[in-house]
């Protein structure tokens, strides 16, 4: 009988076969990664962020614009220039973040700036900061809100919360090169440059959503330490034997410029969101944005997208900066190298001088 059955009995088909190899696969593999999960937390030391030092823990979570800054954040103490050089800082922001906060009932013209880190100026005193500089000089009402990782379209929801009660007769609009990847989550995720926190932004339809700008795989990468050892291990391995160098998002821009999908994305929404600004901003309002930085191809995007709307647009205070700084004339930049010390917003001030006040000519 047991003969006669064994003798029935069919082999297994090959999708049979193969499917019993898929699930044999699978299981070693998962008692792969329980074992090395295991050893991982148990012989590695877990990768730990430190909290930010003040004064750069100016952030506090925001249901509305992602973050923003903290109510009454104050600092006292001294930050070094790119130079090493230390100087004192004593920086102050209102309950609702503003860092320069004039008379909205004053009868003289009122300026309102908009921006990100350059405009929230942590490296400088209040005093120092290009905005209250040129409020001395033009003898305007000044009212100045950025932070750090800023988007346009977080700019522009500061602006649209604010213009009404505002009523400025001008305002500018500080914008950097990372701001089109800080606008396009797809983009941010392949770049070096990360704010890594949730945000909002423009959707196709133009509402806006909020996400993390994090693919799948890393967001495993957080959730598996074994999984995060193993990936950056292995991309260090790959690079060494092959000679090549890692290139992110930032690399691609530089080179392809538009031809590099994500930026050209990036430069779509951007060009809905000042779109978007211009369909804000009050009748009798007049907007001057201005550059951070001059990184390219970035800088020329921004200036067509701006001047496409019918918007005064310079890079000249940003250039200034770079040229005195490249020819060693004088320490322009705070310690990152990037935002500007006291020195550096005296010349942003300074360029941006003759335009605001001839702006602000016209508008009377």
């Amino acid at each position: 009988m047991s003969n006669t059955d064994g003798q029935n009995k069919k082999p297994f088909s090959f999708r049979q076969k193969l499917l019993f190899t898929l699930i044999t696969l699978l299981l070693l593999l998962t008692v792969v990664f329980i074992f090395g999960e295991i050893l991982v937390r148990i012989l590695v030391p877990a990768k730990v962020t430190p909290p930010l030092p003040p004064p750069y823990n100016t952030a506090q979570k925001d249901g509305y614009l992602g973050w923003c800054m903290t109510p009454g954040y104050a600092f006292d103490g001294k930050m070094k220039d790119q130079g090493g050089q230390d100087y004192d800082v004593s920086i102050r922001y209102d309950a609702n973040g503003f860092k320069a906060f004039g008379d909205t009932l004053s009868e003289r013209p009122k300026v309102l700036f908009i921006g990100d880190s350059y405009t929230a100026s942590i490296e400088v005193s209040n005093g120092k900061s290009f905005f209250n500089q040129l409020k001395d000089s033009l003898g305007c009402e000044v009212f100045a809100y950025g932070h750090a990782g800023y988007g346009t379209l977080q700019e522009y929801m500061v602006f649209d919360k604010w213009v009404d009660h505002i009523k400025p007769d001008v305002v500018v609009w500080e914008v950097c090169s990372n701001d089109f990847i800080d606008n396009y989550a797809p983009l941010e995720i392949a770049c070096g440059y990360k704010v890594g926190e949730r945000r909002p932004y423009l959707k196709p339809d133009g509402s806006i959503g909020y996400g993390l700008a994090v693919s799948t795989f890393q967001h495993l990468r957080k959730t598996s330490r074994f999984l995060d050892w193993l990936s950056e291990r292995s991309e260090n391995l790959f690079l060494a034997f092959s000679g090549q160098e890692k290139r992110v998002g930032e690399y691609w821009i530089s080179t392809k410029k538009r031809q590099y999908r994500p930026f050209d994305q990036a430069v779509g929404v951007t060009e809905k969101i000042v779109a978007k600004i211009k369909n804000r901003l009050p009748v009798g309002t007049q907007l001057l944005a201005f550059s951070a930085d001059t990184y390219q191809p970035q800088l020329s995007e921004f200036q067509r997208i701006f001047e496409g709307n019918g918007f005064a647009f310079t890079a000249a205070p940003a250039s200034f900066v770079e040229r005195m700084a490249i020819e060693g004339k004088v320490v322009t930049k705070a310690r990152d190298g990037y935002h500007w010390n006291e020195k550096g917003h005296e010349l942003i001030a300074t360029g941006l001088q003759p335009l605001l006040s001839e702006i602000l000519q016209s508008a009377k």
